[in-house]
């Protein structure tokens, strides 16, 4: 396996609030919100195995899905990604759910 950065985009629908802003924290922890549930990672792919086995444990795998798309090495994902309108997204403070 590589140890070049690579660029993620990983995109998730959870059902239930609490598990949703767990995903989000964790995903914000690593990379960019490029959307509400759309995250760009910038991380190596032995980065990715650990990011994947967390969200594993914090999703519903009956109910929840997250989708990973490798968008190749980090240096090139400008061309891999085309925006129409506004780049990017201003993230929100979610909610703590105690």
């Amino acid at each position: 396996m590589s140890d070049e950065q690579r660029s993620y985009l990983i995109a998730y629908d959870v059902k239930d609030d609490r598990r949703r802003s767990h995903v989000a924290k964790l995903l914000q922890s690593y990379g960019e919100r490029m959307q509400y549930s759309v995250f760009l990672l910038r991380i190596r792919p032995a980065k990715l195995i650990a990011v994947q086995t967390v969200l594993e444990t914090e999703i519903d795998l009956l109910s929840d899905s997250v989708v990973v798309c490798d968008l190749g090495p980090s240096n090139r994902v400008n061309q891999a990604l085309n925006f129409i309108g506004v780049r990017g997204y201003k993230d929100i403070v979610i909610p703590t759910i105690i």
